[in-house]
């Protein structure tokens, strides 16, 4: 009896640990691609001038990617205006995505399943009414 309940402990709770790593993993990066949108999009609604803005949002959105855990490459970051950049009440539309691996997937099998998922988010920050148009 000790002999088949540990073979079955065991054929149940390694894919079960691996879910419960992998849907975290995943979760970190559906929260990393949110949060990368809505900073690169603060950032870049508050920069001083058009040029400063892009840079400022990659800086934003890195700092965020950095601090979920994913490394530089794995997470992207596009941006846009709705209307002349910057300008009063204008918008910043911005688009997030980061690459999640899934862990544990041999070489072997990457064409027959994904060994990644990809997020994406989008965030859209309006441009401060009262601001001097930049």
């Amino acid at each position: 009896m000790t002999v088949e309940v540990a073979f079955l402990l065991v054929l149940l709770v390694v894919p079960l640990f691996y879910l419960v790593g992998t849907l975290g993993r995943v979760q970190a990066g559906a929260y990393a691609a949110s949060a990368a949108a809505r900073e690169a999009g603060r950032a870049f609604a508050t920069a001083d001038s058009v040029d400063a803005a892009p840079g400022r949002a990659l800086a934003a959105a890195g700092l965020v990617y950095s601090a979920h855990g994913f490394e530089d490459g794995e997470g992207s970051v596009t941006t846009g205006c709705e209307g002349p950049c910057l300008s009063p009440g204008g918008r910043v539309v911005v688009d997030a995505a980061v690459s999640v691996p899934l862990p544990l997937v041999p070489d072997f099998m990457e064409g027959a399943v994904p060994t990644s998922i990809v997020l994406t988010a989008r965030h859209t920050e309006p441009v401060d009414e009262f601001r001097e148009a930049g």
